[in-house]
């Protein structure tokens, strides 16, 4: 800041540290008022909650912390708009010891910074900091449990009347219609603020530290001055996807937005392909989405495709993926009337699979195990321990490569084909020894796989 600046600087400074302070060392509450007669109130109500306790009188770049916090307020209050109902708190500023040293200076109400910026320079900076207990009155002069209400506390210190500002942030979370606490500590360390950032988590609020008077001015402009962000107005069009397999989009016969000019119509091969139809909206600045209808559609023998404008009000038709159907639309255009959901993959679910060796086999005992093969994202299958009869285990539908071994030296292996089912009925496999004793009747049973080819199911 150029030295000739100083006045102008102070000025900001100060409406920095005065918005800081009703955050913090103030606190300040925010209602639905009724309003001014002139103006609807903008945001909720606000009640400022300024600490006006002894250490006040504590330094900050050489100057004491009420100084600034006086001149930061009167600044931001030039910012705010006159139709916000605001009001202020104080705490410690008329006797000295005494927790119940807490006074609503200006009521919430539009058009009372002038009043607030009078009290705060009336404010003298002399007791204890019952932080908690003023926020709780600014919170029920807010009507907190029937309105919105917001509450700006400033403080540069922590609370020293035996209350739990954590403890009364949950309670006023919990009671509250949309209640709102933010804090400003201002000159505080981080482990001092962390003795009151619970106050404003628990709210849904912010914790901002304060190390000067930018700082300070910053802070109250963010929580005290600034303008609410207007409701977005809910969504009328929406996006849809570059690849809509199975889908047709559909004009409406309406229009919406700014005029748009439409893409030309291409001539389209009587083979085209869904890839060549989606490429040639890719490819043209004013096609938004396109549509492929496939040869046979609507009686036509042969495929074509169509290309919309930005302005294209769409909705959108469902087609079995026998057909062939498919459109597209590009990431910045949102035309569908309705919101464009994906068809989920089909999720296979696991199938009762029986694995049988041969009766001559039957009394063995076998360790099994199976293998995914073909690039299954499906994880390996093994007994802990061998188990003597029919292996009872669930595979997901794929290929498998399953193995048994009994302590003879005897092991069965085979390639099976899990199909996938939707009934709980079991599907039995058949697998061949593939090396070990001979038993005397080898008895792959009537309905054994080819050897060499592995497990056929039943």
């Amino acid at each position: 800041m150029k030295p000739a600046a100083r006045t102008r600087g102070m000025h900001a400074a100060a409406l920095g540290l005065m918005h800081a302070m009703a955050i913090g060392m103030c606190t300040i509450a925010t209602v639905d008022p009724a309003g001014a007669a002139d103006a609807a109130p903008q945001g909720p109500a606000t009640i400022l909650v300024m600490d006006g306790s002894g250490s006040m009188w504590g330094q900050i770049d050489g100057r004491p912390k009420l100084e600034i916090a006086r001149e930061t307020v009167a600044a931001v209050l030039e910012g705010v708009d006159p139709a916000r109902s605001l009001g202020l708190i104080a705490y410690g500023h008329r006797r000295k010891g005494d927790c119940a040293d807490i006074e609503l200076l200006v009521p919430p109400a539009s058009g009372t910074a002038g009043a607030i910026r009078q009290a705060v320079d009336g404010m003298r900076f002399l007791g204890k900091t019952p932080l908690s207990a003023a926020v709780r009155q600014a919170a029920e002069a807010l009507r907190y449990t029937e309105d919105a209400a917001t509450v700006v506390l400033v403080t540069d210190g922590l609370e020293t009347c035996a209350a739990d500002p954590c403890a009364l942030g949950a309670e006023l979370e919990a009671a509250g219609v949309d209640f709102t606490t933010h804090v400003i500590g201002f000159g505080l360390t981080k482990e001092e603020g962390a003795g009151v950032a619970c106050l404003a988590d628990a709210t849904g609020g912010r914790y901002i530290e304060a190390s000067d008077a930018a700082t300070l001015a910053t802070a109250l402009a963010e929580t005290v001055a600034a303008t609410p962000v207007p409701e977005t107005p809910p969504r009328t069009h929406f996006p849809g996807a570059p690849m809509m397999p199975d889908i047709a989009l559909e004009p409406t016969g309406q229009t919406f937005g700014p005029d748009a000019e439409a893409p030309a119509d291409l001539p389209f091969p009587p083979e085209g392909s869904i890839a060549r139809c989606a490429a040639s909206c890719e490819g043209d600045r004013l096609c938004a989405a396109w549509r492929y209808e496939p040869k046979g559609s609507y009686f036509v023998e042969h495929a074509r495709c169509f290309r919309f404008a930005y302005d294209a009000e769409m909705d959108m038709r469902d087609y079995d993926p026998s057909e062939g159907w498919a459109s597209g639309m590009k990431p910045d255009a949102e035309l569908l009337v309705r919101p464009y959901k994906p068809a989920e993959e089909a999720v296979s679910s696991p199938v009762p699979v029986v694995i049988r060796i041969g009766e001559a086999h039957a009394g063995l005992p076998v360790g099994w195990s199976a293998v995914p093969l073909d690039g299954q994202a499906s994880e390996a299958v093994a007994m802990p321990e061998a188990i003597t009869g029919d292996w009872q285990t669930t595979l997901e539908p794929g290929a498998w490569q399953v193995e048994g071994e009994a302590p003879t030296g005897a092991r069965f292996t085979g390639r099976i084909e899990v199909a996938a089912a939707e009934g709980g009925a079991a599907q039995v496999f058949d697998l061949p020894q593939s090396r070990g004793p001979t038993l005397e009747t080898d008895g792959m049973g009537e309905n054994a796989a080819a050897p060499a080819g592995g497990g056929a199911p039943r």
